[in-house]
């Protein structure tokens, strides 16, 4: 109970910074008044984080308001981003700057949203995504517990942890993408899309994972630092120097959302990460347009890009989890989530999801 209780302040407090943005920084002159006017916020939305103790919600509120929000709030300084968009609507701009949504283009624009024709569409497409993803949480935690997992842990552990994170982005997601949906009425840009049918490292990062960070990361990070590298090595190079910019700052990113979950001084191997991956995929366009290698057959490209995630997450990215034991740690506060909540009260949730589910 008392992390709900903190979850809540958190949230008013954070929606509390969003009005004030909205009311008092929006109506300074963009650029210089607007940034001095916003760093408290930033640095307010760095803080709130760790006024949670459970370590699953500590890691999402930081994901939405130290990384989402802070990035969104910057962009809206100098009038660039998503935020400019919903100036003219309280609700949608406090909605798109807390949560790690956005909405497509024609719908950011529209004036009279027909929230019955939508809501049943949606429910439709993420619930069950929602109770899935949810449902083997449980069970992949407790695989990674096994005798077996720890005996074989270089060689099993990532594979579950592969489940265990692909499982929690999408319950993270849903649960930010679905409220917005349904208060907004708004059509939401896709946030996953099949990541596993990547072809190249650019697909899989760029269109198909996690797509709230490369939204926020290519007008925050990548526009300009292609702009700021055209001027020193052309244009042609300058499109791979800022390729390699946006992963480096994702992985420093990706660093300090680790901090946040682990509590421990950062070894930079997340950095290393998307590093090594950002030449990977400069690399790839790199030879693609420069040489003209010709494109392999998908099957191939997909193996090959699916082989070249798994085998650098595995010497790179799952070693900091795995030594902190992140599975322990999640789990029990799993356990302890579910000892707190009556039987009768989850077999409410899951006779009524059946329920809907059944008459859609």
């Amino acid at each position: 109970m008392s992390d709900l209780n903190a979850v809540a302040r958190v949230w008013i407090s954070a929606i509390a910074a969003l009005v004030y943005v909205y009311t008092v920084v929006s109506r300074l002159p963009k650029n210089l008044p607007r940034l001095i006017a916003t760093l408290p916020i930033v640095y307010l939305f760095l803080l709130l984080p760790w006024q949670i103790s459970s370590v699953p919600l500590r890691g999402g509120i930081a994901f939405c308001l130290a990384w989402m929000s802070n990035f969104k709030l910057l962009l809206f300084c100098f009038d660039s981003g998503p935020l400019p968009l919903h100036r003219h609507s309280l609700r949608r701009f406090v909605a798109f700057a807390a949560l790690p949504v956005d909405a497509k283009q024609s719908d950011s624009r529209q004036v009279h949203p027909h929230p019955e024709n939508d809501r049943r569409p949606l429910l439709s497409r993420t619930l069950p995504r929602f109770a899935l993803a949810g449902a083997l949480i449980a069970p992949s935690l407790k695989a990674c517990a096994s005798d077996f997992a720890q005996r074989h842990s270089a060689t099993v552990l990532p594979v579950l942890y592969t489940l265990v994170l692909f499982c929690n982005l999408e319950v993270l997601l849903v649960a930010s993408a679905v409220p917005a949906r349904l208060l907004l009425a708004v059509e939401l840009q896709p946030q996953v899309d099949q990541p596993y049918r990547a072809t190249s490292l650019a697909d899989f990062w760029g269109r198909r994972w996690n797509l709230a960070v490369p939204t926020i990361l290519r007008p925050a990070v990548y526009c300009p630092a292609r702009w700021a590298w055209s001027r020193l090595v052309g244009s042609s190079a300058a499109r791979l120097a800022a390729m390699l910019t946006a992963f480096l700052v994702s992985g420093l990113m990706h660093e300090l959302m680790l901090y946040y979950l682990i509590l421990e001084p950062p070894t930079w191997e997340w950095a290393a990460f998307f590093v090594l991956h950002g030449f990977l995929a400069s690399g790839e366009l790199w030879i693609k347009s420069v040489v003209g290698f010709p494109d392999l057959p998908r099957l191939v490209s997909l193996l090959l890009t699916m082989a070249v995630l798994y085998v650098t997450a595995a010497w790179l990215f799952y070693p900091p989890m795995m030594r902190a034991s992140f599975h322990v740690i999640f789990a029990t506060e799993l356990w302890s989530a579910m000892d707190g909540l009556p039987s009768s009260l989850l077999q409410l949730i899951t006779n009524g999801f059946v329920g809907y589910v059944t008459h859609i």
